[in-house]
């Protein structure tokens, strides 16, 4: 079996042209959508970049797999062998299998797993565990005349990780593999040219934030506020915008380029290929520019798209089911016919992809834990979301925040008070769902907000007086 696993950070879903974006950013990925299906309503397990790939490659949540935040917290992810002094060998009652990551899962059955990343710049090992080859491209040599100073934080371009990946690909020789591809771009900082940046200035803006909204997020004095990214009205929101749309050209051209040489090589066809983000970015919906801080859908939804194997039956187009990143690893198993391990907790979207009337969830699950920490439940009508803590933002943030998503898709008005029946129904289905997921005896987000989120604790002084 042939599989391609694109995962794009920062790119949220209502900025790629396949999904309705007004701007033409995604040419490639609009055609993979138009070769595969495209989930509307996918959403990441978890957030930001370590817990959204540790619930990607692990097929858990974090509330199982133990990856809620950054930081030190990120560094181990839940497996036997972390909880006990570990002997190198498996008991009966901790069988190895169960435990096995989706690369893993390529490995054992003896089929070439490759990463190409520039991720592992994030010090966790779990993520880099068990791969028959994984290639971080070498940054640019050029300085970095933005904020984060010289070259040193995952700066290697996606010009760089589409020459790996194809470079790899061509020492398979026509064998099967599990190909992992992550591209930093359109992750800031951004480094496109001014022409690049101009064909999206015409684009149509957001309707939030209002040039009412920029004036009140100016009177915050926070990380990412507007006045600390430059945001003084909407022609700066949209010149924000509009580099993060070249950003986002880039990356889908480098994209392409990697889907291109599936087809010039005759294999694209039998090639399972999986593409999706991280997690997205906000742009001032909720007082923060350029940045992922909640649960709200701008960071939280991203686009999900499979393209199966030709030969394999499915029906092109669009589905509304409610999905997460958990259910590629067990969707990738299915068409592998292998049985997923016992501990994975997503759900195989074959059936799905299959027929558009396959039946979904009720509702899915989410967690954030930088800068903030908060768990969201997400159903067809409603969006209900608790604020664990609320970071940087205490007074701002409310416990509760709850969104009818049908009338209110980016969630500006916060009906918790005039619906404490759907709060109530909501809350506790969270806290059943929490129980069903954990493997520990402590919700690991629990945790995270006792500590003080990844973020919280390194800027509140400096940003104190919000």
């Amino acid at each position: 079996m042939k599989v391609l696993c694109i995962d794009i950070d920062s790119l949220r879903a209502d900025h790629v042209s396949g999904y309705g974006y007004h701007g033409h950013t995604t040419p490639n990925i609009d055609a993979l959508i138009d070769d595969g299906v495209a989930f509307e309503r996918g959403y990441v397990a978890n957030s930001p970049c370590m817990p959204s790939r540790a619930a990607l490659t692990s097929g858990r949540y974090g509330i199982a797999n133990g990856v809620e935040t950054h930081g030190r917290r990120s560094q181990q992810i839940d497996r036997p062998e972390n909880r006990t002094d570990w002997a190198g060998s498996w008991t009966e009652n901790e069988p190895e299998r169960p435990w096995w990551t989706l690369p893993e899962l390529f490995f054992q059955q003896g089929i070439r797993t490759i990463g190409v990343s520039s991720f592992p710049r994030h010090p966790a090992p779990w993520f880099y565990h068990v791969w028959h080859e994984f290639r971080q491209p070498q940054e640019p040599d050029e300085e970095m005349t933005v904020e984060w100073g010289h070259v040193s934080f995952q700066t290697p371009r996606a010009e760089a990780v589409t020459d790996e990946a194809i470079d790899a690909l061509e020492s398979v020789d026509g064998e099967e593999f599990f190909l992992y591809a992550q591209y930093w771009d359109p992750h800031a900082p951004y480094n496109r040219t001014d022409e690049q940046i101009e064909r999206f200035r015409d684009v149509e803006l957001p309707p939030h934030p209002t040039a009412e909204q920029i004036e009140r997020h100016r009177e915050w004095d926070t990380l990412r506020g507007a006045t600390q990214e430059g945001i003084e009205s909407r022609a700066d929101l949209n010149e924000l915008l509009s580099t993060y749309d070249a950003e986002i050209r880039y990356a889908d051209r480098h994209v392409g380029r990697l889907l291109d040489y599936l087809k010039e090589t005759g294999v694209y066809d039998e090639t399972l290929v999986v593409l999706t983000g991280d997690h997205g970015e906000e742009f001032g919906e909720h007082g923060l520019y350029r940045e992922h801080w909640s649960t709200h859908d701008g960071t939280q939804r991203v686009p999900m798209v499979i393209k199966p194997p030709a030969d394999t039956d499915f029906e092109r187009g669009r589905r509304e089911q409610l999905i997460t990143n958990v259910d590629f690893a067990p969707t990738i198993a299915d068409y592998l016919d292998e049985t997923p391990p016992e501990c994975w907790q997503g759900r195989s979207l074959r059936p799905i992809l299959e027929s558009a009337d396959a039946e979904g969830r009720e509702f899915v699950v989410f967690d954030h834990g930088l800068y903030t920490a908060q768990r969201a439940i997400r159903t067809d009508r409603w969006k209900l979301i608790k604020t664990l803590h609320p970071g940087m933002w205490d007074g701002v943030l409310s416990e509760f925040q709850l969104y009818e998503m049908d009338e209110d898709l980016l969630e500006q008005r916060n009906v918790a008070r005039d619906h404490p029946e759907t709060v109530e129904r909501l809350a506790e289905s969270m806290l059943l769902w929490a129980a069903r997921h954990r493997t520990g005896s402590v919700d690991p987000l629990h945790r995270v907000a006792e500590e003080g989120p990844s973020g919280y604790n390194s800027f509140a002084e400096q940003f104190e007086g919000v």
